[in-house]
C-alpha cells in the first residue's frame, strides 16, 4: 500500500496567508489603541500626581488659593500663577502666551474643533514637561467651570484650569482621549467632572472625563 501525503496546495496556502492577512488589518489597529490607551492612563495619573504636589507647594510659599485672585480674561492674575507654579515643574520648554508649547488643532471628543490655533488674547500659559507631556494652564469663568467643568454650583467663583496633553504632540490630540482637565479651586487640585460627567461621552465634549476615568479603575471605558 503506498503512503499518502496529506499536504496544501499553493492555492490553498495563498487564501489562508490573505485571510490571515486581513484579520491582522482588522485586529492590529484595535490593539494599537488598546496600548496607547493605556500608556496614556499611566501618564494621566503621573500628570495628576505632579500637578498635586506642585499645587500644594505653590500654596505652602504662597497665599491660599482663594486670594491668588484668579480673573477669566485677564492677564495679570495667569502670569502671576504660572510664576507661582513655574520653580516647581521640570520644563523642557515654555511658551508664555505664545505658541509652540501645544498641538493645534485641538479637538473635542465628538471630533469637532475646541482650539483652531493660538490667539494671544487668551493669556494662555503653555509648557512642556521633561517627560514630554504638555500643559496649558488658563483661567476660565465660573458659569464655565460648574456647566462645562461638570464641578457642581459651588464654585462662584473663577478657576484655574490645567490642560494636559499626556502624549505631547502626537495625536489625535483629543479631550477625553489625550488632553484631559484637572481645575485648581479653593479646595486644591481637583479632577474635572466632580460633580457632573455626562459630557464624557463619544458625542460630546469629553471635558470632564478624568473623574469618569478616576470611577472606573483608570481605565477608559466610555470609548467601547
Amino acid at each position: 500500500m503506498k503512503d499518502v501525503f496529506l499536504g496544501f496546495t499553493l492555492a490553498e496556502v495563498l487564501i489562508t496567508m490573505g485571510i490571515i492577512g486581513v484579520v491582522a488589518a482588522l485586529t492590529m489597529p484595535v490593539l494599537n489603541e488598546k496600548i496607547q490607551d493605556q500608556k496614556n492612563m499611566s501618564s494621566l495619573r503621573k500628570a495628576y500626581s505632579v500637578l498635586q504636589q506642585a499645587t500644594n507647594l505653590a500654596v505652602a510659599e504662597h497665599e491660599d488659593i482663594e486670594y491668588w485672585g484668579m480673573v477669566d480674561g485677564r492677564q495679570p492674575p495667569v502670569t502671576t500663577i504660572y510664576n507661582y507654579y513655574k520653580p516647581h515643574f521640570n520644563m523642557m520648554r515654555e511658551c508664555e502666551n505664545s505658541p509652540g508649547c501645544w498641538a493645534y488643532p485641538t479637538k473635542y471628543l465628538d471630533g469637532s474643533v475646541y482650539w483652531e490655533g493660538h490667539d494671544s488674547t487668551w493669556y494662555q500659559y503653555a509648557f512642556t514637561l521633561a517627560d514630554g507631556m504638555n500643559i496649558l494652564m488658563d483661567i476660565y469663568s465660573a458659569g464655565q467651570i460648574v456647566d462645562d467643568f461638570g464641578m457642581g454650583s459651588a464654585y462662584d467663583y473663577d478657576c484655574l484650569v490645567f490642560w494636559v496633553d499626556v502624549n505631547a504632540d502626537k495625536m489625535p490630540n483629543q479631550i477625553g482621549r489625550d488632553i484631559f482637565a484637572f481645575i485648581v479651586t479653593h479646595r486644591g487640585l481637583l479632577p474635572a467632572g466632580m460633580d457632573d460627567t455626562s459630557d464624557c461621552e463619544i458625542d460630546d465634549f469629553g471635558w470632564t472625563c478624568v473623574s469618569r476615568i478616576i470611577e472606573d479603575g483608570w481605565t477608559i471605558k466610555y470609548l467601547k
